[in-house]
């Protein structure tokens, strides 16, 4: 599979895509509720590109209609605007800085797991996402989840309100969705590393990003260095998904179906979650069943790589 392209498109290509009316409806759906920030070609006097989380101070970033996109992207242009992202957390009120610093503010927050790899290592990457989805499934959460191609790796994410108001109220958001994140991190981890070392995927990983500011692409946003578009996917045809020819800004394939959920779905899998691995303000309550992924990855391509197939001593 080709390599993805780092060629970056000019202001007016960015301004062209983010007029498109379906672009504007997926992103401002996505963003709605949550706490927006976006990424620009500006640099800072530090050197490092601009990213805005503010209209105006003490003002949190918000995006409630589609026709908002472009009226941002227009608001901030000198600092040539690229990549909206958007919170796991969906905020009761965002009007002050001190809404988003307040946790009992949160109404809900999407458990979602950063997979991140090579810009080339899709096959890796896709092979990853099957098994966290695999593991979503066997779990109870088979409607309520959706796939999105981040522009490198991908995210998959829980719809925030898959867990139900009553267990997120008596819980915590934060605390769910942290936990749930890390719990099929646990229940993946000897397989992501058997993927990664059969593709020699090194720098696949899996992270758990879940805090209380962290953002995420939103979907049809353009990647903050790659010139590709982060893309909802169909979870049945990640097969068929090919990064180079279905991800271009104004050539792109995107999978509308990511907006379904049956509420309540994901509540057995966040309990169990949270009862075995704690909350995001709390230590786990479990010492580690496993090496961290990346040692893993490590042994077994070493494993794979000795002619006797087995891992060579210190």
């Amino acid at each position: 599979m080709a390599s993805l392209s780092r060629s970056t498109p000019g202001f007016e290509k960015i301004l062209s895509h983010y007029s498109d009316p379906l672009v504007q409806s997926e992103i401002s759906h996505f963003c709605k509720g949550r706490w927006v920030g976006i990424h620009c070609e500006a640099l800072d006097a530090r050197g490092r590109k601009i990213l805005i989380r503010y209209f105006r101070p003490g003002m949190p970033l918000q995006l409630a209609k589609p026709r908002d996109v472009k009226r941002l992207i227009l608001k901030f242009s000198s600092l040539k605007p690229r990549t909206i992202y958007a919170t796991a957390n969906v905020y009761g009120r965002l009007g002050r800085s001190e809404d988003a610093a307040d946790p009992s503010n949160v109404e809900a927050c999407s458990p979602t797991w950063d997979v991140d790899n090579e810009p080339g290592g899709w096959l890796a990457t896709a092979q990853a996402v099957k098994e966290i989805t695999s593991v979503l499934k066997s779990s109870g959460v088979k409607d309520s989840f959706f796939v999105k191609f981040s522009g490198r790796g991908a995210h998959v994410h829980i719809h925030p309100y898959a867990i139900s108001e009553e267990v997120r109220v008596k819980f915590g958001p934060l605390n769910l969705a942290w936990a749930t994140v890390e719990y099929v991190k646990g229940k993946a981890a000897s397989k992501l590393a058997e993927i990664a070392a059969r593709f020699k995927a090194g720098g696949l990983r899996v992270d758990n990003e879940i805090d209380r500011q962290r953002l995420f692409v939103a979907p049809l946003s353009i990647h903050r260095e790659e010139n590709r578009v982060a893309v909802c996917l169909n979870p049945e045809e990640l097969g068929e998904f090919d990064p180079a020819a279905d991800a271009k800004p104004g050539r792109f394939k995107h999978f509308e179906g990511w907006k379904a959920y049956s509420v309540g779905e994901a509540d057995k899998l966040a309990l169990r979650a949270y009862r075995a691995v704690g909350g995001l303000t709390l230590k786990p309550r479990r010492k580690r069943r496993h090496p961290p992924l990346d040692k893993q990855i490590l042994s077994l391509i070493a494993r794979i790589d000795r002619p006797n197939g087995r891992a060579s001593q210190p």
